[in-house]
């Protein structure tokens, strides 16, 4: 049976089970509004379902997530265009020139032209994914424990050096990430490892927490200590549907945007964020100087929102085929994979493949639902952002605080998880992306098992294991991501300016 088949079967029996369309809907809003609050995002909302999630089985939990992550992606758009602040990372790009058109009057139709973008990416993409998930997942058979620990390297560098502009930082939040999955027994000799004699720590620190402290609680304390009131709401003024001539405009962006989203998304690392920034810089070089790029331009708009919309099903690629998640929220996700007993990767669609193209066919019937709602109930979406976040925030801090709580009734989870999100407001403070320390912590036991396998297999000779041809190849580009994202020029300027003050004072 070809993939094809297997996700038309997937199509037919989500669209023929009420309870699971019902699912989808529910992810779809409650994305939209965890996207459209600046400081929520659908990391934070994915792992604040915890509770709701493991009441549920998994073939209705894991749509429901995924869902939630489309839907935050269209919600994301919605007050970066009516307040210029982006609800997610991904909708950066779109205040650059949707909240110019909304200043103008346009931010209805502002509104409308991001949501059918939004779905152009997210359509396209899926297209993308049903033809390389099955394929893909076969090649990761191939993969052995050397290959695998390899693959990890490769995704904690790129995800190191592609999140933000500081490479050393991502670094360090990477590694912190790696080492704080080293708490716990060590597998082979049965030791404890920085466990501090305590007996809580004897099993390790749960994923899970460690998510909800760094995305809630962190977020929290972000942004009621470092934020402010914020600019006024825009009014839902001007035409709501595009008229032809806009359509036209952003027909090529879209596609363009899409095909840059799909591709970034199944890098490990890029993400939504990347994919937007990429996709609007192509335009702004392709446009011509009367376009009004970063003035209200529609290919402007239109660009970055195909672009975060088909990163989403782009990052599902090396989630469910390879195991490796390309951000933090695709993190959260495998996180929850794992909970239920389930191992993403090669074998994944042999193993579950009912449910692996039921998560694949519920990201197109989001996307259908997705623009629907923020089409037909964006000005009523808008209103939400009026709610001051001092009233916000206490709700989504005791959502938090219960989702952790609720993993193995003991309160030591809550203290970790608040513990965890200090963690994640001091490194909001000095930079560093909490999302990477999130992938560190997740891809860190994928990688210390794989690199224990691969030395078993090899008689404990590093020298044999990292000597394989596909290994070398994995290696080389982390390398080679590694070197091209340093600051040569500052560290070589640094170090001339130092002899030269040595040949001075001589």
């Amino acid at each position: 049976m070809n993939s094809w088949t297997e996700l038309m079967g997937a199509l037919g029996s989500i669209t023929t089970s009420p309870i699971l369309l019902l699912v989808i809907l529910v992810g779809v809003l409650l994305g939209t509004v965890a996207g459209l609050l600046p400081g929520v995002g659908p990391s934070t909302a994915i792992a604040l379902l915890l509770p709701v999630a493991i009441t549920m089985p998994a073939e209705l939990s894991l749509p429901l997530m995924v869902s939630l992550y489309l839907g935050a992606e269209y919600g994301g758009r919605i007050s970066a265009i009516l307040l210029n602040i982006p609800g997610d990372p991904g909708a950066i790009m779109t205040t650059l020139d949707g909240h110019p058109m909304a200043l103008k009057g346009k931010a209805a139709t502002a509104l409308s032209i991001s949501a059918l973008a939004s779905f152009m990416g997210s359509l396209l993409a899926f297209l993308g994914l049903a033809f390389i998930a099955g394929p893909m997942s076969e090649l990761g058979l191939a993969f052995g424990p050397a290959a695998y620990f390899a693959v990890v390297v490769m995704a904690l560098v790129l995800s190191a050096t592609l999140v933000g502009n500081a490479p050393m930082l991502g670094l360090t939040a990477v590694v912190i990430g790696v080492a704080i999955s080293t708490v716990g027994i060590e597998l082979q000799s049965g030791l404890p490892r920085f466990t501090f004699g305590t007996f809580t720590l004897l099993e390790g620190i749960e994923p899970i927490v460690a998510i909800i402290g760094v995305f809630g609680v962190g977020e929290i304390l972000a942004s009621t200590m470092m934020g402010n009131s914020g600019p006024s709401l825009s009014r839902l003024s001007g035409r709501f549907l595009p008229t032809k001539s806009e359509l036209k405009q952003g027909t090529l962006p879209g596609l363009r945007g899409s095909v840059i989203g799909f591709i970034a998304g199944v890098l490990p690392g890029a993400g939504t964020t990347i994919a937007a920034f990429f996709s609007y810089g192509l335009e702004k070089r392709l446009a011509p100087a009367w376009a009004g790029m970063g003035r209200g331009a529609v290919r402007g708009l239109v660009a970055p929102e195909a672009a975060n919309n088909a990163a989403v099903s782009g990052s599902m690629v090396p989630l469910l085929t390879l195991g490796i998640p390309g951000s933090g929220t695709t993190a959260v996700l495998l996180a929850y994979l794992m909970m239920y007993g389930l191992n993403p990767g090669p074998g994944f669609f042999e193993a579950n493949p009912a449910l692996g193209w039921s998560i694949i066919g519920a990201l197109l019937i989001s996307a259908v639902l997705g623009v629907i709602i923020n089409i037909t109930a964006s000005p009523l979406l808008a209103k939400i952002l009026a709610i001051p976040m001092p009233y916000m925030a206490p709700v989504v801090l005791m959502l938090a605080l219960i989702s952790c709580y609720s993993i193995n009734n003991t309160a030591t989870d809550v203290y970790i998880a608040l513990g965890f999100g200090i963690l994640g407001y001091v490194m909001r403070l000095v930079g560093m992306s909490p999302a990477l320390l999130v992938i560190g912590l997740v891809l860190g036991e994928m990688l210390e098992r794989n690199l224990q396998q691969a030395l078993g297999l090899t008689g404990g000779d590093f020298g044999a294991v990292i000597s394989q041809p596909i290994v070398m190849v994995f290696l080389a580009v982390a390398a080679l991501s590694l070197l091209t994202a340093l600051p040569w020029k500052r560290m070589l300027g640094r170090q001339g300016a130092v002899d030269e003050k040595e040949s001075v004072s001589k």
